[in-house]
């Protein structure tokens, strides 16, 4: 039996076993989910890309929103969490190599989800001079292109690595001008722009900032109110700068054309993940 079979048969019978274990009686159960709900106890189940094993301890995490989970010994963690409409999801484990993927949740979502985790290569230790080219990520390498461009704010990752400890509503707002953020439900805070106080009807009287930025983490839009306005907003006072390398942003006609599908015109705010 090969690791791929291995692996589609060891998810089908933890979904199973799952499927079972609920259906025996129990005093008095709890209302189980309908057939409108059910997407929201999606499982997402990681296993080991060598052996098809379960991989437990998992730290799957939702880049938008801030929360996180672990998987069990089954190597599953339900996707409650994650947001209508799915979001950007982060899976890392020592010994691992990090995965960043987008995950869709809608009720037509409902499948489990398998995801294959490569362990991660050990290098041999090497003396590195000052002098020595440094190394840098895809990622990086494509935030070092669009600010030797000379348009728009940066903040690079000698920056982030300073505020480990903030947040990233902080960071952003200290270190970009022309964006501020605006308080949400149960102190959230969502960046917007400081350059379109109001939106909305004339008459509308309005208290605060309500232009959001459009996001993008690792190039995948995570965010913009004008394709998706019923979307839930990014939460930067939940978002850390430890989980980040670099930051980019681009208000009107700064944003690159690549950028540009946005019709809010409250800017875009680039996000590059940080790799260790």
């Amino acid at each position: 039996m090969t690791s791929l079979e291995r692996i589609t048969l060891c998810a089908a019978l933890t979904i199973t076993a799952m499927s079972a274990g609920a259906q025996t009686p129990k005093p008095a159960p709890a209302p189980g989910p309908t057939a409108a709900t059910l997407y929201r106890y999606r499982f997402l189940g990681v296993y080991d890309a060598q052996s098809g094993d379960p991989v437990e301890g998992v730290e799957v995490s939702d880049f938008v929103n801030g929360a996180k989970s672990l998987t069990t010994k089954t190597g599953t963690v339900s996707l409650f969490f994650l947001p209508d409409g799915g979001s950007l999801v982060r899976l890392r484990k020592i010994g691992y190599e990090t995965q960043t993927i987008p995950i869709a949740s809608s009720p037509a979502d409902t499948a489990p989800l398998p995801v294959i985790l490569t362990r991660a290569t050990q290098l041999p230790t090497v003396v590195v001079n000052d002098s020595a080219p440094k190394h840098l990520s895809l990622a990086l390498r494509r935030f070092e292109e669009h600010r030797a461009a000379g348009f728009g704010h940066f903040i690079d990752e000698t920056e982030f690595r300073k505020h480990d400890n903030s947040t990233l509503a902080n960071l952003i707002t200290s270190r970009i001008p022309g964006v501020l953020t605006t308080p949400g439900p149960a102190g959230a805070k969502y960046v917007v722009s400081a350059h379109k106080p109001c939106s909305g009807p004339a008459l509308r009287q309005c208290k605060q900032n309500d232009c959001y930025v459009s996001v993008y983490i690792d190039n995948v839009k995570t965010f913009d109110a004008s394709t998706s306005p019923g979307a839930m907003r990014p939460d930067f006072e939940r978002m850390s700068p430890i989980d980040y390398a670099a930051a980019e942003f681009y208000q009107g006609a700064e944003v690159p054309p690549e950028y540009n599908g946005t019709s809010s015109g409250c800017g875009v705010l680039l996000l590059w993940t940080r790799e260790r």
